[in-house]
C-alpha cells in the first residue's frame, strides 16, 4: 500500500504538478491550503486540509497520519523586479521557521518514511561564480551574495540534515533548477529581462531600438564568449519530486539536483525566438555573469530521472502557445 503523502505548496508551479503526478500514480494526499485551492488538479484520494506553515500546531494536526512530507512551499521572485525577497523577516518566516514547523510535524507522526526538502541552485550562485566543471550535490555552497533567499533554503537544507542526525528522521532535498512556465519562458530573451545588467553605453544605444518591448536581446558574457542558462520545464521539476517519493528509501538522507538535460546557448535560439515573436534582435555584453552547468546524474542513477524537455522543445511550445493565445 502506497504512503499518505502530506504536500505543501500545492499552488506553485510545481507543487500542483506534484499534486497530479502524486494522485495519477494511486497516492493518497493530504493537500495544503493556505488560501484558495489549486486549479486544474486530476481526479483522485485528495483532501485539502487548510493551514498556514507559520502554525506549528496547525501543522502537526494536518500532517497527522501521514507518512511523507513533501515540503514545497516558499516565497520568492520568479524575474525582476524584486518584491518579496526585499523583505527579509518574510523570507526567514516563510522558509526557515515554515520549515522548522513541517520538520516538528514530521517528528510528531507515528511513521515518518521520508521528509522531502524542496531547495534551489541558488544555493550554488549559479550565475555569479564560474563553474568549469558540471555542479554535482557535492559541489561546495555559496549561497548566492545578496539573496537571503539562497540563504534560508541553505539553512532548511542544514535543519533537515540535523533532524536525521538528532532524530533519526529520514530526509532528502532536492535542489531545484529554474523552472519556467511555458508563458513565462520567453521573457528571458526580451531586452527589459537583461536591461539593468548592462552597461551604460550599451543601454543607450540599445534604449531606443529594443525599450519599451519591441526587442529582444542575445547576452554574451563578458569575455565574449557566448552566455549560457539552464532553464528546466517544471513538468521535470515535479516528476523529479514524485520519483523522490516513488523511490523513498533510496531518496532517504540524500541531496539530489533535479534539473533541465543540459545548458543552452541563447545565440543557438535567439534567431528562432525573434522570428516566432516578429522583433528585432541584438547582442550586448553583461556583467557579473558566468557560465555553469548543473548535473542530475545521481538522480538518474538513484531514482531513474530522465528530463524530457529540451530548450528546443521548450522554445518551440512556447511560442505555439503564444499563435494559440492569438487566435
Amino acid at each position: 500500500m502506497k504512503p499518505i503523502v502530506f504536500l505543501t505548496g500545492t499552488t506553485g508551479r510545481v507543487g500542483k504538478r506534484v499534486l497530479n503526478k502524486l494522485l495519477a500514480r494511486g497516492y493518497r494526499v493530504k493537500a495544503l491550503v493556505h488560501k484558495n485551492k489549486p486549479e486544474g488538479i486530476a481526479e483522485g484520494d485528495v483532501e485539502f486540509v487548510h493551514g498556514d506553515i507559520l502554525d506549528q500546531r496547525q501543522m502537526i494536526a494536518a500532517a497527522e497520519g501521514a507518512q511523507i512530507i513533501c515540503h514545497l512551499a516558499a516565497t520568492f521572485d520568479m524575474f525582476p523586479p524584486v518584491v518579496f525577497e526585499k523583505d527579509n523577516i518574510s523570507l526567514f518566516e516563510n522558509i526557515i521557521r515554515g520549515t522548522f514547523n513541517l520538520l516538528e510535524a514530521a517528528r510528531s507522526l507515528k511513521e515518518i518514511k521520508l521528509f522531502v526538502f524542496a531547495s534551489t541552485d541558488a544555493v550554488y550562485a549559479t550565475g555569479p561564480i564560474r563553474y568549469d566543471t558540471p555542479i554535482t550535490e557535492e559541489t561546495e555552497l555559496h549561497p548566492m551574495p545578496g539573496r537571503f533567499y539562497a540563504l534560508a533554503k541553505a539553512v532548511g537544507e542544514s535543519l533537515c540534515k540535523n533532524y536525521g542526525k538528532t532524530y533519526g528522521l529520514p530526509w532528502t532535498v532536492i535542489r531545484i533548477n529554474w523552472a519556467l512556465e511555458e508563458s513565462e519562458l520567453l521573457r528571458i530573451f526580451r531586452y527589459e529581462f537583461w536591461r539593468d545588467d548592462l552597461s551604460p553605453e550599451d543601454r543607450k544605444r540599445l534604449d531606443p531600438k529594443l525599450g519599451g518591448g519591441k526587442g529582444l536581446l542575445c547576452p554574451i558574457f563578458a569575455d565574449g564568449s557566448p552566455a549560457v542558462d539552464q532553464i528546466a520545464d517544471p513538468d521535470d521539476t515535479s516528476e523529479g519530486f514524485a520519483l523522490a517519493i516513488d523511490h523513498f528509501e533510496k531518496a532517504r538522507n540524500n541531496i539530489f539536483n533535479i534539473a533541465a538535460p543540459d545548458q543552452f546557448r541563447y545565440q543557438d535560439f535567439i534567431e528562432r525566438v525573434a522570428s516566432g515573436l516578429g522583433m528585432e534582435y541584438e547582442s550586448a555584453k553583461l556583467g557579473g555573469y558566468q557560465p555553469y552547468s548543473i548535473s542530475s546524474d545521481k538522480a538518474r542513477k538513484l531514482l531513474g530521472y530522465k528530463p524530457q524537455h529540451t530548450m528546443s522543445r521548450m522554445i518551440e511550445k512556447a511560442l505555439k502557445g503564444i499563435k494559440r493565445d492569438e487566435q
